[in-house]
């Protein structure tokens, strides 16, 4: 059985099943339009909402008053669908398509991935679950508002000094003040980019590691940095993501459920997309 449920046909299949018999029960409700039904499993189904809601059964009044509430919006539907009110309604449109979708997703939902499927969704999409660099570093801060024009020249001075070995007075001392710390440790690339800016940490990664270098830009001014550690970025084992890999997959496999459903169901339409006045006037002049 489970191998069927891994079948594309099976799902189709089954979506075909479910349609029909959706529509199947509509045809029934417009052949007894002064009936109406209320089923054991209906019932079961507005005390089940219920208690997800309150934590709780609901009391007999409760209860009735749930029946009433369902009748009424029954009533509703059928009278309003009498005086055609779900014509050209958009919310009522949209809110057909949904359950429409819905509907296909919650097939598609019903096989399971293989470990070889997760593999191979994996492969195929890389850049979803790669692991980003982590740094570690240290930054000295050179503000332009202090320092004026000089700004650069007195960070290219100051590196050449740190490099040689000479005098500093504490490399963060040499300096200007500075909201961050002086370290940052194992911090994703991507954090790095958020806080100093997409150039600084773009330029992070072309640095040697183990050597003073700079001044690098960022949104607040100049800095000299020094690249500690890096751990470089990879596409994880399939052990580490497996939980992030088969939901993306869930996702993927709703979606071309749901393509897949519109694809079939076109073919029963001419579809004639009639051109736009204004874009006759265009090609007029």
């Amino acid at each position: 059985m489970s191998k069927w449920l891994k079948e594309p046909l099976f799902h189709f299949l089954l979506l075909g099943v479910l349609i029909f018999l959706v529509y199947d029960q509509l045809a029934e409700d417009g052949r007894s339009p002064g009936e109406i039904v209320i089923t054991a499993g209906q019932q079961e189904n507005l005390v089940n909402t219920f208690a997800r809601t309150w934590q709780r059964p609901p009391t007999p009044e409760e209860f009735s008053r749930l029946l009433d509430d369902y009748v009424r919006q029954e009533i509703a539907y059928r009278e309003g669908q009498s005086l055609g009110l779900d014509q050209n309604d958009i919310v009522i449109r949209r809110r057909l398509r949904q359950k429409l979708e819905l509907l296909a997703e919650d097939v598609a939902s019903l096989a399971e991935p293989s470990e070889q499927q997760l593999q191979d969704y994996l492969d195929d999409n890389p850049e979803l679950f790669r692991i980003e660099p982590r740094l570690t570093f240290r930054q000295i801060y050179l503000s332009p508002d202090k320092r004026g024009a000089s700004v650069e020249t007195e960070a290219l001075e100051l590196l050449q000094r740190i490099r040689s070995g000479g005098p500093v007075d504490g490399s963060e001392l040499a300096g200007d003040s500075f909201a961050l710390p002086a370290t940052l440790e194992d911090v994703r690339l991507g954090e790095v980019e958020r806080t100093f800016g997409a150039q600084f940490a773009d330029k992070l990664e072309t640095l040697e590691t183990g050597q003073w270098a700079g001044p690098v830009v960022s949104g607040f001014g100049l800095h000299l940095v020094l690249v500690e550690e890096r751990q470089e970025g990879r596409v994880p084992d399939l052990d580490e993501v497996r939980n992030a890999v088969q939901r993306e997959w869930f996702a993927s496999r709703r979606q071309q459920a749901v393509d897949s459903l519109y694809d079939r169901l076109a073919e029963d339409y001419d579809i004639t997309v009639q051109p736009l006045a204004s874009a006759a006037k265009t090609a007029d002049s």
